[in-house]
């Protein structure tokens, strides 16, 4: 075992290195947009603050990265671009604190080093099966084996490792000591957990208040406006249009992948009763492990128009020929064709193989040179022109904040977010790309921090004064309601004559603010809290909610188990705040840097 560890060492160490650049865990950090340039230094695949970043490390890292994920799953379609950009992120990350560390001339001595290889583990050699005791790392072991003159691992590796890593880790250390959690904070924390009421609630949703809101007139948006200026302040916003240049294969890509498929179709002809096995071998589709089984029968005229027109002749038992559709081929077996009884519609079961065609080498020059032009033509006449001029789809956003966009491809390419909003209105971003094809962006508009103009709040400005309209109105019921009941009516009366959404009995109340089936209102409930056991509340109302309740009990926590629990509550926010105070800083650092960008040099996504 120790000869296998010994062995694999290097890898497990470029693997753990990995791990350790994403330092807290952060997956998704901004940058600019840096210059690409297709002309870039042979054999760099960045230059990070005007140091190159080799294309030999940045793959080596890419590659192990697969490795490491393929030892425990297959990779899934799609995904080697997701793991690439993760190693694209890390690397970015490592540099940049590389960087830092030596602005800030922070140095190990040899005497750090070997405390660190003795005092903290790396965490592969805490993973190794050798030092296992009961699936647990044993400290004990590994002393020994630090311990034993006669050690058979390479101690000079691990040290190097840790020599190369301790600087960006104490770097790290650095950045977080400001994270500081007082007294008040762990208290607070732990009261939010355990406090807890018991209560009987009537709580009214303005939804079921409708107003006439043919009665609101410009005045009264503008009114309204004006006396709630703290509901119209706002991060920084913008807005994009994004068109896509699709990645699709050439006709040479077509034959290719027919030609192959072909030899397929031929033997599942001479043996049917094959289907099932090559679907389970060659389709691509969620159907093969089933044997290319599709559950159910479907109409067929519901089918893609493609097979609609291909399976017309094909009748039940037969197999089909290879159809086509955009970006794959595919072969039918049909089991069943028959009316449906109700509809008198043709109803089909079947089996299908489905492979996948990928744009060639030659594909991808000649959509890389289209992309070019059509970024080029967006850049001269805007995005939208470009794309109507060539018949491509575009889309445009809602105004969103930084991190808000929803747009998955920023997940993966934080860069481009980030491009969204250092931009300038009517820029245009480089092609970004993906597995569909590339996609260009432009700045439509962009909204600064702070309070919004009414002329361009107007309409959330009205959305908000007809739900305070709402919310009044359910006010007024729960207040009748609540008067109601003190009169001596039954809870259940009064929640019903006065149209009340939910209503009954709530135990173990939170201060997080969440009432059985009435929802969370971390508002509302922090007022409860503050009420007297056995009375009833005055009417509260919030954004979405408008509730009275009585309090059954106040269960407060003694003082001994929050003595108990407070090393773990202060540690569990300490934690939050290193981490926060780690993101923001590496989030400014990135800001800052200079990163000319020269991926598409060596791929596509």
């Amino acid at each position: 075992m120790m000869q296998s560890l010994r062995e694999n060492m290097k890898l497990i160490i470029w693997i753990t290195a990995i791990v350790f650049l994403v330092g807290f865990g952060i997956l998704q950090l901004g940058g600019v947009v840096g210059e690409t340039n297709s002309q870039g230094p042979k054999g760099v695949i960045a230059i990070i603050n005007g140091e190159p970043i080799r294309y030999q490390d940045f793959n080596q890292l890419y590659t192990q990265m697969v490795q490491q994920l393929t030892r425990q799953r297959a990779m899934q379609e799609g995904e080697d671009s997701y793991v690439r950009e993760q190693a694209w992120q890390q690397i970015v990350r490592a540099k940049l604190m590389e960087q830092e560390a030596r602005r800030r001339h922070i140095q190990v001595t040899p005497e750090e080093i070997k405390a660190a290889v003795r005092l903290t583990p790396p965490d592969f050699l805490m993973k190794a099966p050798v030092f296992q005791t009961n699936g647990q790392f044993d400290y004990r072991k590994y002393l020994s084996e630090v311990d034993n003159p006669n050690s058979q691992l390479p101690w000079s590796q691990v040290e190097t490792y840790v020599a190369a890593n301790l600087p960006a880790q104490k770097l790290q250390d650095e950045i977080v000591t400001a994270a500081k959690v007082s007294e008040g904070d762990v208290r607070d924390r732990f009261l939010l957990q355990n406090d807890k009421l018991d209560l009987h609630f009537v709580g009214f949703s303005p939804d079921s208040f409708p107003v006439d809101t043919t009665r609101i007139g410009g005045a009264d948006v503008e009114t309204y406006y004006k006396a709630h200026p703290e509901f119209f302040v706002g991060p920084a916003e913008t807005k994009v249009q994004v068109m896509l240049v699709p990645r699709a294969p050439s006709e040479t890509d077509f034959a290719a992948a027919k030609e192959r498929l072909q030899g397929i179709l031929d033997q599942i002809r001479a043996e049917p009763d094959s289907f099932e096995a090559f679907a389970r071998t060659y389709s691509e589709i969620g159907s093969a492990a089933a044997g290319g089984n599709v559950p159910g029968e479907p109409y067929s005229d519901d089918m893609r128009p493609s097979f609609v027109k291909g399976l017309r002749d094909v009748k039940a038992g037969q197999i089909s020929d290879i159809l086509r559709e955009e970006k794959s081929l595919h072969i039918f077996r049909v089991d069943n064709r028959h009316p449906d009884k109700a509809t008198g519609r043709e109803r089909i079961k079947y089996h299908e193989i489905a492979v996948r065609v990928m744009p060639g080498t030659e594909a991808i020059r000649t959509a890389r040179g289209t992309v070019a032009a059509y970024t080029k033509e967006a850049k001269r006449a805007g995005v939208a022109a470009a794309a109507t001029a060539h018949g491509l789809r575009t889309f445009q956003s809602d105004f969103f904040s930084e991190g808000q966009s929803g747009n998955s491809l920023f997940e993966r390419f934080p860069d481009v977010e980030l491009w969204c909003f250092k931009a300038k209105v009517g820029d245009v971003s480089r092609p970004i790309p993906s597995e569909v094809g590339w996609y260009v962006y432009q700045i439509l508009d962009q909204r600064k921090a702070g309070l919004r103009p009414l002329e361009s709040m107007g309409r959330e400005a009205k959305v908000a004064l007809i739900r305070s309209l709402m919310t009044a109105k359910a006010a007024e019921a729960a207040k009748q309601a609540r008067a109601a009941i003190l009169a001596g009516m039954k809870l259940e009366d009064a929640a019903k004559r006065y149209r009340a959404s939910h209503s009954g009995e709530a135990k173990d109340v939170t201060r997080n603010g969440y009432i059985s089936s009435f929802g969370r209102e971390p508002k509302l409930v922090g007022m409860l809290f503050a009420m007297p056991v056995k009375t009833w509340s005055p009417v509260l109302t919030s954004e979405s909610s408008a509730l009275f309740a009585f309090i059954d009990a106040h269960a407060t926590p003694s003082e001994e188990e929050f003595q108990k629990q407070a090393p773990t509550v202060r540690q569990n926010i300490l934690n939050e705040r290193r981490q926060v105070a780690f993101i923001e800083w590496m989030k400014e650092v990135r800001r800052r840097a200079k990163i000319v960008d020269y991926r598409e040099n060596y791929f596509e996504v």
